[in-house]
């Protein structure tokens, strides 16, 4: 079993203001239509690609966004059975923004996936429903996260 290769990103910013208040963060996430999940738009990192490189083309492939992809912020081993076979798959996932604007159509719909939408939801809505991949939120409570390295789908075994 070898482990596979994917790349996600991580797009954050300033919510609206209420009454002379700054809003609360909003992170740009994936989910189903009934948002009974979150987690971050990416895909598969092909042969002769950079995890940077497969971001720009996910998110140009999935929802016609231009991305510009900053540091790596996670590395997330995720160990999973599927079909009664254990997977193990390893996900970089970096801190990005749209190009040229932080306003999307809302909700954005997947090109290729009609269940699947992208929404700007704050940090209180996203306490609500389960992110992915595990642990995540306590990197994104950081305004400056330091890099984070998640084990999830099994105990961590040095």
């Amino acid at each position: 079993m070898n482990p596979k290769l994917r790349a996600a990103g991580i797009m954050l910013r300033q919510g609206h203001s209420v009454h002379d208040r700054p809003g609360e963060r909003e992170v740009l996430v994936q989910c189903d239509e009934d948002e009974s999940f979150y987690r971050f738009a990416g895909g598969t990192v092909e042969y002769g690609e950079t995890a940077s490189e497969a971001i720009i083309r996910e998110f140009m492939e999935e929802y016609d966004l231009e991305v510009i992809v900053g540091p790596l912020l996670v590395v997330n081993e995720h160990f999973f059975q599927y079909y009664g076979k254990e997977h193990h798959q390893v996900t970089l996932i970096h801190r990005c923004e749209l190009r040229g604007t932080n306003d999307i159509p809302e909700p954005l719909w997947h090109k290729e996936h009609s269940s699947v939408k992208l929404v700007w939801r704050s940090m209180s809505q996203l306490k609500k429903r389960p992110v992915y991949p595990e642990g995540i939120f306590a990197v994104l409570e950081h305004e400056t996260p330091p890099i984070a390295h998640l084990v999830t789908g099994r105990g961590y075994k040095s």
